[in-house]
């Protein structure tokens, strides 16, 4: 699906001056739904989640959302009540142009933690932001929502239903800070199927599981995590199961595509490698020994020097939590076999692990040899380059 445009959603994107160094960049965005929709949200886990979290978390209780506002370059986040009435008053003057009532809007913010929005320039931009609005606007908008990403993401996918073809399509950000548990990451999936809100909202939950949830560039959970899925209802109505099941499965490759693009981009990576275990008791565990190699220092920085340690991946499973044993672990980097049932394997080529790991993308594959259990993780390798990136993000 090529066509980034969803029928009843509009999109706008201008310029605020969000950090106040007189940048012409595009830092605001705002997605409208012309008539009744239905929304579903899933948010960080950290306890210091920003203010527009909190106020997100409030209105989609209702499950109805008619406008979402975005800033990049201020998070929003550890700035007390204030920050929370910022929002509150951004939301309010948005709703006003938009003539929408006030908690049909909800609020998105990524950007450096500590500082207070810029009420007054961001107010000055809304109605250019409210008078914008496009069908075709969702390139524009992919734009504004962007940090330290070098690239947009978006994906779209098409979903056969019983009254004709809904539309999916998903607009993400997110190159460091990313981490499962709600990997800086903001995304927001948009159709127009009418789907009710509960069932938008169990699509959402177990769809994340597999798809940002199981992500991680540099284990750092963000503060203002946000996973938006809006129905605008302007499209086939889906209540029946298997109508049910086919704009799941679109979601979810909507939700894979977007996760993926976020770890290829991620803050100086050259490497994207999958992180595949099985044969965990159960799916839990198998997650915690996955999640413990992903974001392994150790790890990663072997993973940058394209050099089969593997010894740091055995250590990385033995203190995951989950039960395993040195003599039932089964090891293969890409093509090749590195352990079966913990004892090197004979004729292992350690030269051939290592062009293995040269590539651009590879897989890690680990049996633990204990029950049905499995799950992946993508991550990435640990360069100088994001150390950089992450020294000079707030000159």
């Amino acid at each position: 699906m090529k066509k980034h445009s969803i029928p009843g959603i509009s999109f706008s994107s201008v310029s605020a001056d969000v950090r106040g160094k007189g940048e012409d960049r595009l830092d605001m965005g705002l997605i409208f739904c012309h008539g009744l929709s239905a929304a579903a949200g899933i948010f960080t886990t950290n306890s210091m989640a920003a203010a527009p979290v909190r106020l997100c978390r409030e209105r989609l209780v209702s499950g109805g959302v008619r406008a979402v506002l975005v800033n990049s370059g201020n998070a929003n986040a550890m700035t007390g009540e204030e920050g929370y009435e910022d929002a509150l008053a951004l939301c309010g003057s948005a709703a006003e142009l938009l003539d929408v009532p006030e908690e049909s809007v909800i609020f998105c913010s990524t950007g450096v933690i500590g500082e207070r929005l810029p009420v007054h320039r961001m107010g000055e931009a809304l109605p250019r932001l409210t008078g914008n609005l496009s069908e075709g606007g969702a390139g524009p908008f992919s734009e504004a929502i962007l940090t330290t990403d070098t690239c947009t993401k978006i994906a779209g996918q098409l979903a056969e239903v019983s009254e004709g073809t809904a539309s999916l399509l998903g607009i993400a950000k997110g190159a460091g800070m990313i981490a499962p548990k709600m990997a800086t990451m903001l995304a927001f999936i948009m159709t127009d199927a009418d789907i009710e809100p509960d069932v938008l909202r169990d699509m959402l939950r177990e769809v994340n599981q597999e798809t940002f949830d199981a992500i991680t560039v540099d284990g750092d959970t963000s503060t203002n995590d946000t996973v938006v899925f809006i129905s605008s209802g302007a499209g086939p109505v889906v209540r029946n199961k298997q109508d049910i099941q086919a704009v799941s499965a679109a979601l979810k490759d909507v939700c894979l595509d977007l996760a993926e693009q976020i770890v290829s981009d991620a803050e100086g990576a050259t490497r994207v490698v999958q992180i595949q275990v099985d044969g965990a008791a159960d799916d839990d565990q198998a997650r915690s020994a996955a999640r413990a190699v992903a974001e392994s220092l150790l790890v990663k920085t072997a993973f940058a020097a394209a050099d089969p340690n593997w010894g740091r991946i055995a250590a990385a499973v033995g203190y995951s939590g989950a039960e395993a044993s040195s003599d039932m672990l089964s090891l293969s980097i890409g093509d090749v076999q590195v352990l079966d049932c913990g004892r090197l394997v004979d004729g292992y080529d350690e030269d051939m692990a290592a062009e293995q790991m040269g590539q651009k993308r590879y897989i890690v594959s680990i049996s633990l040899g204990n029950g049905p259990g499995s799950a992946s993780m993508l991550t990435t390798d640990l360069t100088e380059e994001y150390v950089r990136i992450n020294c000079e993000y707030r000159s």
